[in-house]
């Protein structure tokens, strides 16, 4: 019979510790250039030693340090200067991202986006400050413009907006009435239904049969136009010439206003052709700086203090150079990343979507050599600006599928586009069946099911809607 007892031993043992030092770096990397700024004025608020540069101080620092009293051989410290791990790296220069004596003047960089202040999002702004003249009402509206869409569309409900802004549905309801009568026509609109009747109204075309038509589209694009006519007790003339109005309407408040998507969607990443090459930079107008105030440190070591004063002054002063260090690091990879996805897709930048390739976050993690979950935090949150548009950094990964040309395979990103392609020029309505054969006689080996999912995705309706709406087109 074996003895059960309770024994003692020594065991040693290699494991990877998560220091709070790296559970920063890692947290730092999953933000983008917004969050890490309020994350940053958190920091601040806590860290008596940490301060925040801001454009005006991007000159000062150049030629002064930030604090009288701070000794030569310490301005280093004061700025965030090159650390020794990234000095000589090609993939990353600090001195452009930290160091307020880059090349790059902030006067310049006024200078080129002076016609960004007239832009869309100004104008919208200007109108909520004329039109509401109370401090709450002008509150209210301008945190509801932070909600609306890229193309001028607010898809949130007046119930999950006063649950976001802590307000009451009926001013809510009230505000959305105004802002719904600014320029341009139909901004702030919750639906494609109600944004063409503002356009209709402010033609004087808006009657008692567009109404119903208007608040019937989807029931029209589903049954015969006849039985649609009968239903309404409508002429199939006047259906027609109301279809042929709202077909001259625009399909959405805002076209493609550039400086109104840049605001909503403040790129972290930039990409610009010069000469012949693609030039990858970090967004230096969103991307916060910090010093650690060294100066002020050691003014106040050289005081008589406790010895937890002292205590807490030397906590809060490595804390500091560690969160300078760490956001060095974070800009550094998430610059050598961003490279390293350029590069793969350049075909992208030159060709459009029909060029994007094949890529996996493992594809990058082994050319840079990181982890892949490393990967996988900056492309899930950042954002990058090119000349063909602004995209999630993750737009750029997709699965290959198998090409009997290409031993590399097809992005299913140019797969969808080439479905999208075929529809939009048939002149015969294809199904999905007669799709995945098209694009199997191409070499494209993409199954029936496949095709229906990708055209899903892209809210492309069925064979069978198509073929009505055209009928009704004619």
């Amino acid at each position: 019979m074996v003895k059960i007892s309770l024994v003692q031993n020594i065991k040693q043992t290699q494991r990877m510790a998560l220091t709070p030092q790296l559970l920063k770096a890692i947290k730092l990397l999953e933000l983008n250039n917004i969050d890490l700024d309020n994350y940053l004025e958190q920091e601040i608020l806590e860290n008596p030693l940490l301060e925040k540069i801001n454009d005006e101080k991007k000159h000062q620092i150049s030629t002064t340090n930030s604090i009288d009293n701070l000794p030569e051989k310490d301005s280093s410290e004061n700025s965030l200067s090159h650390d020794k791990d990234f000095e000589g790296s090609a993939s990353f220069d600090t001195s452009n991202l930290y160091d307020a004596s880059s090349s790059t003047s902030i006067d310049n960089i006024i200078e080129e986006t002076v016609k960004s202040e007239n832009s869309l999002y100004e104008s919208i702004i200007n109108q909520i400050n004329i039109s509401f003249k109370q401090k709450t009402s002008r509150l209210i509206a301008l945190s509801i413009l932070e909600f609306i869409e890229p193309n001028g569309y607010l898809k949130i409900t007046t119930k999950e907006l006063a649950e976001n802004l802590n307000c009451n549905p009926k001013d809510i309801d009230n505000i959305l009435k105004i802002l719904k009568s600014f320029e341009p026509i139909g901004v702030f609109s919750n639906t494609f239904e109600e944004f063409l009747a503002l356009q209709l109204q402010e033609q004087n075309l808006l009657d008692h049969d567009m109404s119903i038509l208007l608040d019937n589209l989807n029931l029209l694009a589903n049954e015969n136009i006849n039985t649609f006519a009968k239903k309404f007790k409508m002429s199939l003339e006047v259906i027609k010439n109301k279809l042929d109005l709202i077909k001259r309407c625009k399909p959405a408040p805002i076209d493609d206003d550039s400086n109104f998507v840049k605001h909503l969607n403040a790129p972290d990443i930039i990409v610009e052709r010069i000469k012949n090459d693609w030039v990858v930079n970090l967004n230096e107008e969103t991307l916060p700086k910090v010093i650690v105030l060294t100066g002020y440190w050691e003014e106040l070591s050289r005081k008589k203090l406790s010895k937890s004063d002292k205590s807490y002054l030397s906590a809060n002063f490595l804390a500091g150079k560690g969160l300078v260090k760490a956001l060095e690091q974070r800009a550094s990879t998430i610059l050598k990343v961003a490279k390293a996805i350029i590069n793969k897709q350049n075909t992208f930048l030159e060709n459009g979507v029909m060029g994007i390739k094949p890529l996996r976050l493992k594809d990058i993690a082994e050319e840079l050599d990181i982890h892949e979950s490393t990967v996988s935090r900056i492309t899930n949150s950042k954002v990058i600006c090119t000349p063909r548009g602004t995209f999630d950094l993750k737009f750029f990964f997709s699965k290959s599928l198998n090409v009997i040309t290409n031993d590399d395979g097809l992005s299913s990103k140019v797969v969808k586009e080439k479905i999208y392609q075929l529809i939009n020029n048939e002149v015969k309505v294809l199904s999905d069946n007669k799709l995945s054969q098209i694009l199997k006689k191409e070499g494209i080996n993409v199954a029936r099911r496949t095709v229906t999912k990708y055209r899903e995705e892209m809210t492309v309706p069925p064979s069978h809607q198509r073929k009505r709406l055209k009928q009704l087109v004619v």
